[in-house]
């Protein structure tokens, strides 16, 4: 079968990717001067949020993928007879 798998909460690893993926999404870091920058007409902290965006959505996406233990909630649920 595998590792058995741990709940994501008790990675430190995940934790560590999530909060600079979060310190990333706020513009927080860039100079002023990068208000002036433009890419096909969109300013440069717009566009690096965007990206963080999809970034952040991929990794949780990941995580919830790869790390969540779906199936011991399927097999409490058929235990109380929930469909």
């Amino acid at each position: 079968m595998g590792k058995p798998r741990k709940e994501p909460i008790k990675n430190p690893k995940l934790w560590i990717v999530f909060v600079i993926l979060l310190a990333l999404l706020t513009p927080w870091y860039f100079p002023g001067s990068f208000d002036d920058m433009f890419i096909f007409g969109m300013p440069l902290w717009a566009i690096s949020i965007i990206v963080v965006s999809i970034l952040l959505s991929a990794f949780l996406s990941y995580v919830i993928k790869n790390h969540w233990m779906i199936e011991e909630e399927k097999e409490e649920m058929d235990e109380k007879g929930v469909k």
